[in-house]
């Protein structure tokens, strides 16, 4: 019974730390599209993307080295990534790709098509964990269990994306490999956080004590410390940075209440992700339409409460959208419930 009630909390916390930062997401994407950027966003930055690398790489070597490492634990890893990730993204890709022309007023054509589906380029995040878990693959293959060879070789080749990037060698890009190799630094470093995990239970004046530290570094430093792979322009001080805010988050998750619509949402992230761009994008557009029709000029406080107001509308919508999804077509987040059901 103790066993089964720490596996339950075990599972909030990351559930929960999902959940904050796709939370978050959807709040930068809605001042993005609405046109309002907030000050303190860049104490959100370090965290709300790569917090779900961090947690991606937690959950994937903690299943993948807590037991043997062999060819069927590697096919599972294969076919999951290919069914839970890759396929939703391309069929969400589709789904979207008129409305999100219209609403942008681009031209339709081809290769911009191929590109926004098939070459992965709608959602960044999705092709980037898609190219570091492929990469985590092929050095599962070697059977090597130490994580420090994973760590190493992760910083290897997140060092070489930059030295790509900075030297800007190749224009190629398709499914944001370059941030994906880059992604594979916060893949391999939740990886040693499940690996020490039993040495990193913090006590509170260790947390107040990071917490100072993150946020000056934030003040002090801001010109040094981009933290949005991206943009492919992150900065050394902003590895860092994420990585202490990563550890920060997952304190406050474990010491969290348990929280049913957080439990949702994280269960649920992917769904989330797939709306983030469009439900902020859509409502954005119609609420800028509407102000301009009536050719109304607001303070910055009642601009700040629009964006409030837009931010709590959208996660409403996904939470209902994506409740729906989940009861009549579940199949969109993996096409093998479609053979099931037969």
């Amino acid at each position: 019974m103790e066993n089964n009630l720490n596996q339950k909390k075990d599972i909030y916390w990351i559930n929960a730390l999902k959940a904050l930062c796709m939370i978050f997401v959807f709040f930068v994407h809605c001042q993005l599209y609405y046109g309002t950027i907030l000050k303190f966003n860049n104490l959100i930055y370090p965290f709300y993307v790569n917090g779900f690398f961090f947690i991606s790489g937690y959950l994937l070597f903690r299943k993948q080295l807590s037991t043997n490492c062999c060819s069927k634990n590697q096919k599972e890893l294969l076919i999951s990534i290919m069914y839970k990730i890759v396929v939703p993204s391309i069929i969400f890709s589709i789904i979207t790709f008129l409305p999100s022309c219209f609403i942008q007023g681009r031209n339709i054509d081809i290769q911009f098509f191929i590109h926004k589906t098939m070459g992965g380029g709608t959602y960044w995040f999705t092709s980037s964990l898609v190219v570091a878990e492929l990469v985590v693959l092929l050095l599962l293959c070697t059977s090597i269990r130490n994580i420090w060879f994973y760590v190493i070789s992760s910083i290897l080749l997140c060092t070489f994306s930059m030295i790509i990037v900075q030297l800007d060698i190749i224009d190629s890009n398709i499914w944001c490999w370059k941030q994906g190799l880059i992604a594979l630094f916060f893949l391999s470093a939740g990886g040693l956080y499940w690996k020490y995990e039993k040495y990193c239970n913090f006590k509170f004046i260790s947390f107040v004590t990071m917490l100072a530290i993150y946020v000056l570094t934030i003040i002090c430093l801001k010109e040094y410390n981009n933290a949005l792979i991206s943009t492919l322009q992150i900065k050394p001080i902003g590895f860092i940075t994420s990585i202490l805010s990563c550890m920060l988050l997952v304190f406050i998750c474990k010491k969290a209440t348990n929280f049913k619509i957080l439990t949702f949402i994280g269960q649920n992230s992917l769904g989330f992700y797939f709306l983030s761009g469009a439900l902020p994008i859509t409502l954005s557009a119609i609420v800028k339409k509407i102000i301009n029709l009536l050719n109304i000029e607001f303070t910055t406080t009642i601009n700040h409460v629009i964006l409030l107001l837009i931010f709590i509308i959208c996660i409403i919508l996904a939470y209902l959208v994506v409740s729906i999804m989940n009861k009549y077509f579940p199949w969109l987040f993996d096409l093998r419930l479609l053979k099931r059901k037969k």
